[in-house]
């Protein structure tokens, strides 16, 4: 029987989260001076205040727990384009690394994975590190994604796709998100043995994973089973499971994480709740579009990504996260080819002063015009 636990947890004081940790660990053994890969959100280099990544206080806590359990813990991730150490510094991660002696690296050596039953993805290449490790702690943030639209237990795997490879798979699913869903479950069945547990303390809404609002929710989340745990909690954020494509994805394809009525539920936070107004990012034409339509969803109907140059540092981050090589930086200004653009929006998630905006396609404007004459004619008595 699969088991969720969700445990209120107001702040991050290790007298709240150090009793939540030990309770989460023991929903899965660990064996005896085993390898336990810590897998925490490292997506960018910022400070732990904006939310971007998980809070070193709950790596901190979930380390000091294995080592009391006998295991040789190692805190790795591979961000998206920012060197890992600067990553690990400015997210405070890399200072519970070194207080604690756990090694704190990038995760490298791109490597085929063995088989696995159910895989769409026949041939899948994630890090070593991390195939290679006994047991695998995954620490997601609880947060936005406006491109999946959360980004939590089993998004937060994709970190361990090599460097490179991730723009690769960006590439490669174009404006599919349904395929991007199948990879994020493939890369689930892939792993050693998972537990996930979710930093919600302190979350995020809005434009996520990089640029939205901290958002207090109160709550660390646990589960054996990453896609049970992305289940409940997005219900209780508000998401209805037919309108989320990782579980739309998963029930396709007959996983059981789908169905939380078998589930058997531990901790204090009543999983019938709802969190009110959630900020979710709104979905563009993409999903609207059978495949075949890609390149005119693409051109017509897709957000464009914009510059917003007041914001703009000209960093040239976006530049290089491109997978499609559809941006270019000249003079302080970013010329987009649309043609090119996949859409992935890899731009507005790595931008570290939310430079990057959406222009509404032609579709999604009409649809926000219908919902906003329902909505008026609601009001009318």
């Amino acid at each position: 029987m699969t088991t969720v636990a969700l445990f209120h947890c107001e702040d991050y004081s290790p007298a709240r989260l150090d009793p939540i940790v030990r309770e989460c660990l023991s929903l899965r053994a660990f064996p005896r001076g085993g390898y336990v890969l810590v897998k925490p959100n490292m997506l960018a280099a910022r400070v732990p205040d904006k939310c971007v990544t998980t809070h070193p206080a709950l790596v901190d806590s979930v380390c000091r727990a294995l080592l009391d359990l006998g295991c040789r813990p190692v805190i790795g991730d591979s961000p998206g384009i920012e060197p890992f150490a600067r990553v690990a510094k400015a997210s405070g991660i890399g200072e519970v690394g070194a207080r604690l002696g756990v090694p704190v690296q990038e995760l490298g050596r791109s490597t085929l994975c063995p088989p696995a039953a159910g895989r769409v993805n026949k041939r899948l290449e994630l890090s070593a590190d991390a195939l290679e490790a006994d047991a695998v702690v995954s620490l997601p943030k609880m947060k936005t994604h406006c491109q999946m639209q959360l980004s939590l237990a089993v998004k937060n795997l994709f970190g361990t796709v090599v460097g490179t490879r991730k723009a690769q798979w960006h590439y490669a699913v174009g404006l599919d998100r349904r395929r991007f869903a199948d990879l994020l479950l493939d890369i689930s069945l892939s792993l050693p043995p998972l537990l996930s547990i979710v930093d919600g303390v302190i979350g995020m809404e809005g434009r996520g994973p990089g640029n939205g609002r901290p958002r207090a929710f109160g709550l660390i989340g646990a589960s054996g089973d990453a896609l049970a745990l992305d289940a409940a909690l997005s219900a209780m954020m508000g998401l209805p499971p037919q309108d989320f494509f990782l579980l739309q994805a998963a029930r396709a394809r007959g996983f059981a994480g789908c169905d939380l009525s078998g589930v058997k539920w531990r901790g204090d936070f009543d999983p019938s709740g709802r969190f009110p107004d959630v900020d979710i990012p709104a979905l563009d034409a993409l999903s609207l579009m059978p495949r075949f339509m890609d390149r005119f969803g693409r051109r017509f109907l897709a957000s464009r990504p914009e510059q917003i140059r007041k914001r703009c540092i000209a960093c040239g981050r976006c530049v290089a996260v491109c997978p499609a090589e559809a941006l270019r930086l000249e003079n302080e200004t970013l010329f987009f080819d649309y043609a090119a653009c996949i859409r992935c929006y890899c731009c507005h998630e790595m931008c570290p002063r939310d430079a990057v905006a959406f222009r509404e396609g032609a579709l999604m404007k009409l649809f926000a015009l219908l919902r906003k004459t329902r909505r008026a004619g609601r009001g009318k008595i």
